[in-house]
């Protein structure tokens, strides 16, 4: 395989094996809370056709799932269920994907769960542009008089809990102040790290669909609740880098690295940043320290590939790349030929 060819391909690998956690925030991408919630008309699984216009006047709990996920299953579930011990008119629930071909799966499900509210499809996602979503499932609480009230990405343990707050601040039962403390009672949020994780979370979302603003402006407010939390620190450092900041980089890499000499995500960090301020000889010999830990090895061979590949050794380059792409791809080496009995 070619140089370059081996580069991108790794690239992409390692685009794809990214992942992300359980996050909330209150407020939709592109929609603040108090803000008119979009119109939509959507068609529903049953035939029917799920209209905006037809739930004013109530509480409508969107949830929006993603097919074959099980995070959305226990959305779907556990939000019916907490709608019903309301036992209000007042609150419809509705569901939403964007997984149309998926229908069967859906039908199969909800027949399981005994699930009869409406789900709708929003195919071509004209909505969820809309709104700005990134993470599923997604539960949105729109208010009677059709504005956001509250959303909550994904599903952690204490999902029932924040929605029963959300559904009791729609109501008039909880004021703003009583939301805000309910959600800082519940067990994923009472500790510093619970809020700033879920900031850190988000902002991984957001990068990995091309929002580096966002990514940074949730890094931030993680920073803020918990300014000593290295690994948000270090993901500045990462989100900078990317950006071509290097001197804002280093700035906070050199202050992880005072505090945490030996923390060796900074140390791999370090080296990518020699890399990119074209300092080779130095970044190799911090690269090839970085290779006695296994942490994230394949991103010190790829690293050590670009070094190697501008110093002009391309077959150690490509050594280091192949070494890379194996790390991404969970390969081993072939066993050995058997020899040939005569």
């Amino acid at each position: 395989m070619h140089i370059l060819q081996l580069r991108n391909t790794l690239a992409i690998v390692t685009l794809f094996a990214a992942s992300a956690l359980s996050v909330r925030a209150d407020d939709l991408r592109n929609v603040k809370c108090g803000e008119r919630f979009p119109s939509y008309k959507l068609p529903a699984i049953d035939g029917s056709v799920v209209d905006s216009d037809a739930l004013k006047g109530s509480i409508t709990v969107i949830v929006c799932l993603s097919a074959q996920q099980k995070n959305s299953e226990s959305a779907a579930v556990e939000s019916l269920q907490l709608v019903k011990t309301f036992a209000s008119d007042q609150i419809k629930i509705v569901y939403m994907s964007a997984d149309a071909a998926q229908a069967p799966y859906f039908e199969k499900f909800r027949q399981e769960q005994s699930i009869t509210a409406p789900l709708a499809f929003d195919t071509d996602r004209t909505l969820y542009g809309q709104l700005g979503l990134i993470a599923f499932p997604t539960t949105i609480v729109v208010s009677k008089e059709g504005n956001l009230d509250n959303a909550i990405f994904l599903h952690a343990s204490d999902y029932k809990t924040v929605l029963e707050a959300s559904l009791k601040h729609a109501l008039g039962k909880l004021s703003d102040k009583q939301l805000a403390d309910a959600a800082a009672a519940s067990p994923m949020t009472s500790t510093t790290k619970g809020p700033s994780s879920a900031h850190r979370s988000l902002a991984r979302i957001m990068r990995e669909q091309g929002d580096r603003s966002g990514a940074m402006r949730e890094l931030n407010k993680g920073l803020e609740i918990d300014p000593n939390n290295r690994e948000i620190m270090l993901d500045l450092v990462d989100l900078n880098m990317s950006a071509g900041d290097l001197d804002r980089a280093d700035s906070m890499l050199q202050n992880v690295l005072k505090a945490q000499p030996d923390n060796q995500r900074a140390k791999q960090l370090n080296g990518i940043y020699l890399f990119r301020r074209g300092n080779l000889a130095e970044a190799q010999t911090v690269l090839e320290q970085c290779l006695l830990h296994p942490m994230n090895s394949d991103l010190t061979h790829y690293y050590l590939g670009r070094v190697l590949e501008q110093k002009g050794d391309k077959d150690h380059a490509i050594e280091h790349y192949r070494e890379a792409l194996k790390h991404q791809l969970h390969e081993v080496d072939p066993a050995p030929a058997p020899k040939e009995t005569k």
